[in-house]
């Protein structure tokens, strides 16, 4: 028997998504399913001394997937 994620709208902003390799912030959800979760997220990479923004669409299995952060609020 397998566990199924949470099933996230399509178009949502999260605020992070952690794995155990790395974290990603500012994603937004391409799809998600019992499967795992399809986000969107831009990142700055720098290469040959160049920087630029570049939006990367991963997709993580909910097995890799440790949490997600939907909103963070400071008071």
């Amino acid at each position: 028997m397998t566990q199924a994620g949470p099933v996230l709208a399509v178009g949502a902003h999260l605020k992070e998504i952690g794995t155990g390799h790395a974290v990603y912030a500012n994603c937004r959800v391409l799809n998600s399913d019992a499967v795992g979760l399809a986000f969107e997220v831009e990142r700055t990479v720098s290469t040959g001394g160049d920087v630029e923004t570049v939006v990367s669409q991963v997709f993580l299995p909910w097995a890799s997937v440790n949490y997600v952060l939907l909103v963070e609020e400071r008071t």
